[in-house]
């Protein structure tokens, strides 16, 4: 059974993040009432105060007013579950819209300073024209436009100093693959590297297990992924399918 917490007001404010005059005020205009007060007139909040605390500040961050959260609290259908699960909903648009307003100022800052960008092309280096167009038609219908289109604005805001070394990092991943590659690809050192990879692969979008073996798998059985490959070991598309297998069946584990 829980035993349930009682904060002071010093104690609540220092969690929250918000000052004491700001729950006092809350207290004031009836928004964030205290479970009770001393003798003294010291305040004590419980848990249930530190969630509703919790919500107004969700709310506040979605740029609602005190006077409309106050409205939308007191409704006798407010569900917390629900306003949690729609204020994920929002944050989560919320930080893609930041997201974007980063990748514009750090190609700003790059441009200002007179670095180099990249170029999509770039990403798609050593794939025909056509092969380029036929590859993210294919991504856009199998992980959706969006995906796509955060994952390449990743790549041309990331600008040509941080591809090469990018790059470069990949290349010692795979080389340390195909060093190791005589011990299977389950063995210890063939896996550290693909997690490392997996890492690396973090830099152009926030992958799933399966995207990840998704992504494994059309190594070998797609000839023009394949050929990548095989300029570092004529095993090495088998070889890295087998070795991402085994890496997300040991994360189900």
């Amino acid at each position: 059974m829980a035993i349930a917490r009682s904060y002071a007001t010093g104690e609540l404010a220092k969690i929250s993040g918000v000052s004491t005059r700001t729950l006092q005020f809350y207290d004031k205009i009836g928004l964030l009432k205290p479970e009770s007060y001393s003798g003294s007139g010291y305040r004590r909040y419980d848990d249930a105060a530190a969630l509703r605390l919790q919500q107004i500040l969700f709310f506040r961050e979605l740029g609602f007013g005190l006077s409309e959260i106050k409205a939308i609290m007191e409704k006798p259908d407010f569900d917390l579950l629900s306003a949690l699960e729609s204020h994920r909903e929002l944050l989560k648009e919320k930080a893609d819209r930041l997201g974007e307003l980063l990748t514009t100022v750090n190609r700003t800052i790059r441009k200002l300073k007179g670095e180099k960008e990249m170029e999509i092309k770039d990403y798609y280096k050593g794939f025909s024209d056509k092969e380029v167009e036929a590859i993210r038609k294919e991504a856009r219908e199998k992980y959706g436009e969006k995906t796509i289109a955060d994952s390449e604005a990743r790549v041309t805001a990331m600008g040509k100093e941080k591809w090469d070394a990018l790059q470069a990092e990949f290349g010692q991943t795979y080389h340390k693959i195909v060093a190791n590659m005589e011990k299977g690809p389950e063995s210890k050192e063939v896996q550290e590297q693909i997690a490392r990879w997996r890492q690396l692969m973090e830099n152009f979008h926030h992958y799933t297990d399966e995207m990840i073996l998704g992504l494994g798998r059309m190594y070998s059985e797609d000839e023009r992924f394949a050929a990548f490959y095989l300029k570092f070991h004529p095993d090495m598309p088998r070889f890295m399918t087998a070795a991402i297998e085994h890496y997300v069946e040991g994360r189900k584990k």
